[in-house]
């Protein structure tokens, strides 16, 4: 294989990803949750050369997604972010990120440094006006969310979801990308980069009250200490973005 022949991801002859951007589709849908966890444990997590901006600040996330060109059905993720700063950038990076394949592994790994591992294929499922989000790896249950739709439709809405949304989580992806040397004692790769989603909209959106439960893992076995200690607020939304390319705004290198 000549090097003009190589694909954009490996394997080389038959890439499990093409190159950015990727649309997230509006046919997916997504939980979140805004809330507040114990400012020791939260900022235990967030590696230099981050610093925590709010302390103790985090989302929880279950969704069903597709973004071609990796993924153009849906898949199932899971995700933890906790708020940052670096120099004058302020976002969200995420410590804990879990998917149903390996397409949408391998593109988060690689491409944007989120750390993503497998879980078990759990869509989200709707009774009524209740919600419910989980993660499961290999049967074992890590995290899972409850939540009621108490929101007016958009007819009868007085004040707008979306601002109470925003005010709880704009901002961009800030993320550490660590690449191991492959050499014994060599040193990592590591950069921060920072991952603007681009003309981000709601489509639809409503918001309620929800618990969020987060297990002990022995593969995982600092996440519990990432539950809740109070809930900001809670939604249920359809929208649709844009994965630009990363901009690397650090290196190690």
């Amino acid at each position: 294989m000549k090097e003009h022949e190589e694909g954009f991801s490996m394997p080389l002859g038959a890439p499990l990803y093409q190159e950015p951007p990727f649309w997230g589709m509006p046919k997916g849908a997504l939980m979140l949750m805004a809330y507040k966890a114990d400012p020791e444990a939260v900022a235990w997590e967030v590696p230099e050369p981050l610093e925590v901006d709010e302390p103790g600040l985090m989302f929880a996330w279950f969704s069903d997604l597709s973004q071609p060109t990796h993924t153009i059905d849906l898949y199932h993720e899971c995700v933890l972010g906790i708020k940052i700063r670096f120099e004058d950038y302020r976002g969200w990076y995420i410590p804990y990120i879990w998917v149903d394949h390996d397409m949408a592994l391998t593109f988060s790994r690689e491409l944007y440094g989120w750390p993503a591992a497998l879980c078990d294929p759990t869509p989200l499922r709707t009774r009524g006006s209740q919600i419910f989000g989980e993660c499961i790896r290999y049967d074992e249950p890590l995290m899972r969310m409850s939540m009621n739709v108490t929101s007016p439709p958009p007819q009868g809405r007085e004040a707008s979801i979306e601002d109470e949304f925003w005010q709880h989580l704009d901002g961009n992806w800030i993320q550490v990308r660590k690449l191991p040397n492959p050499a014994k004692g060599g040193k990592p790769i590591k950069q921060v980069l920072n991952i603007p989603p681009e003309d981000f909209k709601i489509n639809e959106i409503w918001s309620g009250p929800a618990t969020l439960d987060i297990s002990k893992s022995g593969r995982f076995p600092n996440i519990h200490n990432l539950n809740a200690l109070e809930v900001l607020g809670s939604w249920y939304l359809k929208s649709e973005w844009v994965v630009p390319w990363p901009e690397v705004i650090w290196s190690n290198a």
